[in-house]
C-alpha cells in the first residue's frame, strides 16, 4: 500500500511541475523604428479649425447638433483617428476631422495646436463646444 503513495506522489510532482514549465519567446525582428523628422523635412501646406456642438442631459446621455459647423447627419458618420496626439482628441473631435482630409487631401503628417472646451451649464444639462486647431504638413 505504501508504494501505492509513493507512485502517486511522485506523479503528481511531476503533473504539477510539468504544468508550470517555462515557454521562451524570443521574437525575430526589433522592437520598434525610430524615424528621425525635423520640421526642415516638412512643408507647411496650412491650418484649419475643427468643431463639434453636443448638449449632454443628467450628465450621461448626449446629442449631437452640429459638427463643423454644419448640422450633424446621424445616417453618416465620417471618422478619423489622429495617431500622433498622446491622450487622443478630446470627445466627439474624431467625427469632425474628416475636414482635415478634405482641406488638405496631400498632407501626410497633422499637429494639434490647440483644444478647447466651452461649457455652458444648464438646469439637468450643458451645451458644450470642443474646438480644435490642426495645422497640416506634407513630406519635402
Amino acid at each position: 500500500m505504501r508504494h501505492i503513495y509513493r507512485y502517486l506522489l511522485a506523479a503528481a510532482l511531476i503533473v504539477s511541475l510539468s504544468a508550470c514549465s517555462v515557454t521562451r519567446h524570443r521574437p525575430y525582428s526589433m522592437d520598434g523604428t525610430r524615424l528621425n523628422v525635423t520640421m526642415d523635412d516638412l512643408e507647411y501646406l496650412g491650418e484649419t479649425e475643427i468643431s463639434v456642438d453636443y448638449r449632454k442631459y443628467i450628465g450621461f446621455i448626449s446629442v449631437i447638433d452640429a459638427i463643423n459647423g454644419k448640422v450633424y447627419d446621424r445616417v453618416e458618420t465620417k471618422k478619423l483617428e489622429l495617431s500622433n496626439v498622446p491622450e487622443g482628441l478630446y470627445r466627439y473631435l474624431d467625427r469632425a476631422s474628416y475636414k482635415l482630409v478634405e482641406d488638405f487631401p496631400e498632407a501626410d503628417y497633422y499637429i494639434v495646436t490647440m483644444q478647447k472646451i466651452s461649457r455652458t451649464r444648464l438646469f439637468l444639462g450643458s451645451d458644450i463646444t470642443v474646438r480644435a486647431r490642426i495645422k497640416a504638413y506634407r513630406f519635402k
